[in-house]
């Protein structure tokens, strides 16, 4: 499940904007949950309900009460990680939002060229995000890129790279597919699921990913594996 925040306080332009994202999110298969924001108020309130309510944020620059630039400066504080993009008219504006680590600049009479890039490339970005698990041995940091599986043993969440096999302390199966399943990994069977991206080939009832180790695919899952296999090879 992908999360969206757009801020506009143009009510015809949010529901625009709202409208094509989902329409370009479903052609891809991408579970979303988009939330219109009608001024920076809104959007700020939305960090205090939460400390990372959103995945990716499209905000407007001239706003009346509190401005997009200054609603990026409250936001960044609270949070370094959201993908950041600008809607805008004003062209003159770009230089200002750099700091806030934008990601894109989208002038909003080039929407219809320019947004379906914009989300494509967010999207990529999001895929290798980094994250922090709890383990038996401390804290570890990874990117998505890093993990080849996520492994449910003795009620205990493992997590295997090209390296290693760590040992989290996250006790619900659930709470990983939850957040992975949107960003490139593929359930195999009730215990495991794997990045995609890393499977090499696949058997009648079994994988060989990147590595050499062949991991068994439930007959229920196979055909799941196998589309995500096929997408993945279509897409180079």
């Amino acid at each position: 499940m992908i999360y969206i925040g757009i801020c506009d306080d143009d009510r015809y332009f949010l529901d625009y904007v709202g409208y094509k994202i989902e329409k370009i999110l479903e052609k891809k298969n991408i579970s979303s949950r988009i939330h219109r924001l009608s001024n920076g108020i809104e959007l700020l309130n939305a960090y205090d309900e939460k400390n990372k309510p959103f995945d990716i944020i499209f905000l407007d620059i001239d706003m009346p009460k509190i401005d997009g630039l200054e609603v990026a400066e409250v936001i960044r504080k609270k949070d370094e990680e959201t993908i950041l993009m600008f809607l805008t008219s004003m062209d003159n504006e770009v230089y200002k939002t750099f700091k806030y680590d934008t990601f894109r600049f989208i002038r909003k009479s080039h929407i219809d060229m320019e947004l379906d890039e914009a989300l494509k490339s967010s999207l990529e970005k999001l895929k290798d995000e980094k994250h922090v698990f709890k383990t038996t041995d401390g804290n570890l940091s990874l990117y998505i890129s890093d993990i080849l599986y996520f492994e449910f043993l003795d009620r205990t969440v493992h997590i295997k790279t090209f390296d290693s096999k760590y040992k989290t302390t996250i006790r619900r199966f659930k709470d990983i597919e939850t957040v992975f399943e949107s960003k490139g990994f593929v359930s195999i069977h009730r215990g495991c699921i794997v990045n995609e991206n890393y499977i090499k080939s696949i058997g009648n009832l079994d994988i060989t990913l990147d590595n050499d180790e062949k991991l068994p695919v439930s007959r229920y899952r196979i055909e799941d594996v196998k589309k995500s296999f096929i997408k993945v090879a279509r897409r180079g």
